[in-house]
């Protein structure tokens, strides 16, 4: 299961400092159930680009600049920064991965010490704010917040969905991280029609299996792929209808020729509404952001809702 991750996160670091490879951590997995079949583990992960953190600026700062703004997108930046930090913090690393290399790697000194700066004086309490950040984005609809809401676990403590699964809170707040994760499929949100996509196929602590809904996840995810990347994506390809890994998938979840008929046209769908809901946005009537958010900064911040 440790190659299936809920999402990532990605500092592009300022040129003079990390030139090429991004800093990828990645967030908790949702709760897995059983075992995964050697394709789904295989199966790559769309991961949240940040923009660049200033290099040597406390994260404090930082966050507290981004929250100015008022702006969803901008909270979930937030939270963002505050969980690499706290991972950081916690291992005094963190997983370098290499676009030359196509491989991950350790950190290099230079890196550790940008990351020392600007994590080393995070408080606790900014630590556990993080939750009330991704809160504001999880509000706003911005993608990825519903991954990062389940993958926190109830409260922040993920271990409760073991411990206390008949608390009547963590019920609660299980009902309420399936509802989100359902509502983030619907809008295109890349990062939930993956991570959902594997639980529902599978099942896990949030979700009993239902492999027809959660192969039409995937299929979605590689339409949308397609339709946003260059030729050749390894989203695209690795979802796509009749290729290696779907194939293998299906044969795994024994799905019938029929079954994967209604998964494909629900997948249509699915990407059919997330690119009207994009051009949409383009135009300026979208109130859900359904692209990445985080690789440039927005000219004019909106408005909370």
């Amino acid at each position: 299961m440790a190659a299936i991750v809920a999402g990532g996160l990605a500092w592009k670091q300022r040129p003079d400092t990390l030139p090429a490879p991004l800093v990828k951590a990645a967030l908790a997995p949702l709760p897995p159930r059983p075992a995964l079949p050697a394709a789904a583990q295989a199966a790559p992960m769309p991961a949240i680009a940040l923009p660049a953190a200033e290099d040597g600026v406390p994260v404090g700062v930082q966050v507290e600049r981004l929250l100015a703004r008022n702006d969803p997108q901008q909270a979930y930046a937030a939270y963002l920064l505050v969980s690499g930090c706290a991972m950081f913090n916690a291992r005094r690393d963190i997983a370098i991965h290499d676009d030359k290399l196509h491989a991950p790697r350790a950190m290099n000194a230079r890196e550790r010490q940008s990351f020392a700066a600007m994590c080393g004086e995070m408080t606790e309490r900014q630590r556990l704010a993080r939750l009330d950040h991704l809160a504001l984005a999880v509000k706003g609809g911005v993608p990825g917040a519903a991954v990062a809401f389940a993958s926190e676990g109830p409260f922040g403590d993920p271990s409760a969905l073991k411990t206390r699964p008949d608390d009547p809170l963590v019920r609660e707040w299980k009902a309420q991280a399936s509802a989100l994760l359902d509502q983030a499929t619907q809008t295109g949100d890349q990062a939930a029609l993956a991570a959902w996509g594997i639980q529902n196929m599978f099942g896990s602590e949030l979700r009993e299996p239902d492999p027809v809904l959660g192969y039409g996840y995937w299929l979605a995810l590689g339409l949308i792929s397609a339709d946003r990347s260059r030729p050749g994506d390894a989203g695209a390809t690795a979802y796509a209808d009749g290729g290696e890994l779907m194939n293998a998938v299906s044969t795994d979840l024994k799905l019938t020729r029929e079954q994967r008929a209604a998964a494909l046209a629900a997948a249509r769908r699915i990407a059919d509404s997330a690119k009207t809901r994009q051009q949409g946005q383009g135009a300026g009537t979208a109130s859900i952001p359904t692209a990445n958010p985080f690789q440039a900064e927005p000219s004019t911040p909106r408005a909370m809702p």
